[in-house]
């Protein structure tokens, strides 16, 4: 039987992914909250990590005694760091950490995404019809909000994409000796900044002081309207992707 992880960091993403498994079962295992689909060939889990390198290799961690798993699915958002469109999907060949001490990988030593799967992946993208943003992704500890932080990373690591999550994952496949790959989706784009510095609301010291900027500057509300709506288009394009994967997955078994 294969056994699939697909981890997803929020419940925006989680749900998104869940509705490719419309008979899954939503439960929690050691405190993680999972939705878990199975047929006679596959077993099926997406896995809610929270937000961040700590979050996601908690996670991990939490779920692999759980079941031989065949294959780890870093799953959900990218910001892009080179030009792009929302929803265009991400699938790289490597994966960087930007602060290694995060997760004891090797400085300077990329996680190689699983070439198997990557292959698959490309080929769910491309009947779907979607753009595919390649190359190499790099996990941060924190959100990155205005445009010129994106440009400055994107030339540090030479990468076309940016997540919080990818790097533990796949550290804790590779330790494991699972094959591990990226498919996310692009919800906000190189050259825009985000409404907010969001990394206020992720901290209960100064939550308060994100939701002052934010009552305070009723401008804001546009732009925070736009990022609803880029992770609606990100939604809609991971659902698909994942529908059409496990369909793919069922042929090929």
């Amino acid at each position: 039987m294969e056994n699939i992880a697909v981890f997803a960091a929020t419940p925006w993403e989680f749900n998104a992914i869940g509705r490719a498994l419309p008979a899954s079962h939503v439960e929690r295992i050691n405190g993680v909250k999972w939705r878990r689909w199975a047929d006679a060939s596959r077993f099926v889990a997406v896995i809610q990590t929270g937000m961040g390198l700590v979050n996601a290799r908690a996670a991990c961690e939490a779920v692999y005694p759980k079941r031989p798993w065949t294959v780890f699915i870093s799953s959900g958002f990218a910001g892009a760091l080179v030009p792009s469109r929302i929803g265009d999907v991400v699938i790289p060949e490597q994966v960087v950490c930007a602060d290694s001490s995060l997760t004891g990988f090797v400085p300077d030593s990329p996680i190689v995404c699983s070439a198997r799967y990557r292959q698959h992946a490309y080929k769910t993208a491309q009947s779907s019809e979607n753009a595919v943003l390649s190359g190499r992704l790099v996990t941060v500890g924190n959100i990155v909000w205005l445009a010129r932080d994106k440009l400055a990373i994107g030339k540090a690591f030479d990468a076309s994409s940016l997540d919080m999550e990818s790097a533990a994952i796949g550290t804790m496949a590779t330790r494991r000796g699972i094959p591990f790959f990226v498919v996310r989706s692009i919800s906000d784009r190189a050259e825009e900044d985000l409404p907010l510095d969001l990394n206020l609301f992720r901290r209960p010291d100064t939550f308060v002081q994100g939701a002052w900027a934010v009552a305070t500057t009723p401008g804001k509300w546009s732009g925070f309207n736009r990022l609803r709506r880029q992770k609606n288009v990100a939604s809609a394009r991971l659902a698909q992707f994942f529908e059409i994967f496990f369909s793919m997955t069922e042929n090929d078994s």
